[in-house]
Parts: structure tokens; sequence; C-alpha cells
């Protein structure tokens, strides 16, 4: 229904193998044409977890419009935050970014976005958030080597 009225919106709803509810995708028709038209391709990329009883992770992407204000391109719902639903949930903006390759994006250090990137995104600029790293820098370094 959203679809028919709002043009160019894009929606999915996917279900396990028990028909019960694993992920859901939403991007605006006016968002994903803004951000392909004019919208800097610098993307940022988080999850937050929710408190209810079907879906417990809400997986968004926003970005920057001119006016330095929060463009929101995409939200996404998943039963958790793995690798698994990353990458369905990157697979999904993949198919509303015209030009993936001038994306840069920008995330927490999460392992299902890492791993969802290199196989959905191999050829665009993944950064790392800097407060994120600066939250556990004794980590980040043991992960560098």
């Amino acid at each position: 229904m959203l679809e028919q009225s709002n043009l160019g919106t894009v929606t999915k709803i996917e279900t396990d193998s028990e028909n019960q509810f694993a992920y859901g995708f939403m991007s605006l028709g006016a968002s994903i044409v803004g951000f392909n038209e004019v919208i800097r391709p610098f993307i940022t990329i988080d999850a937050t977890h929710l408190k209810a009883k079907t879906m417990s992770v809400l997986l968004v992407t926003s970005c920057k419009d001119g006016n330095e204000m929060i463009y929101p391109l995409v939200f996404g719902f998943a039963n958790s935050e793995c690798t698994e639903s990353w990458t369905w949930f990157l697979s999904q903006l993949r198919n509303v970014i015209v030009d993936p390759k001038r994306a840069m994006i920008i995330s927490d250090r999460h392992t299902g976005i890492i791993g969802g990137m290199a196989e959905i995104f191999p050829n665009a600029t993944h950064g790392f958030c800097a407060y994120h790293l600066a939250q556990n820098p004794e980590k980040n370094v043991q992960a560098m080597g």
C-alpha cells in the first residue's frame, strides 16, 4: 500500500521457513530520488534494539543534506543484529543506490556490517565511526594486530 501511495517507494518483507517475520525494509521514493540525484553519497548505518515481541532490531541509514540536516534513506527491521541480517539489509540498500561505487559508508565495527559490506558493497569505501573507535581504544588496537 505504501508503494502505491508514494511513488518510487521500495518495501520488502521476508519471512523464515516457518512463515514468521524475519526482515523488513522500507525506503521512501522521495528519499531514494533525493539521494541519487543531489545528496552526497556519504551514508551512516547503525542499529538499535527495540523493545517489542516480534521485531528486536531497527536498522537505519541516513545522510546529511545540503543544509547539514539528517536525511533518512532506508529503514529495516530484523530479529537480531547479525551478519545474516546486515547482509540482507545491505542488499536491499544496494538496490536503491544508483552508483554504489561512489558510496562512502560509515558504521561502528559490528562484524555483521563488516561481513555484509565485503559481500554487498565490495567497491564502496567503508570507514568506522570515530565515536565508536574512541569507546574502546584497547580493543581496537588489538584488532589492528
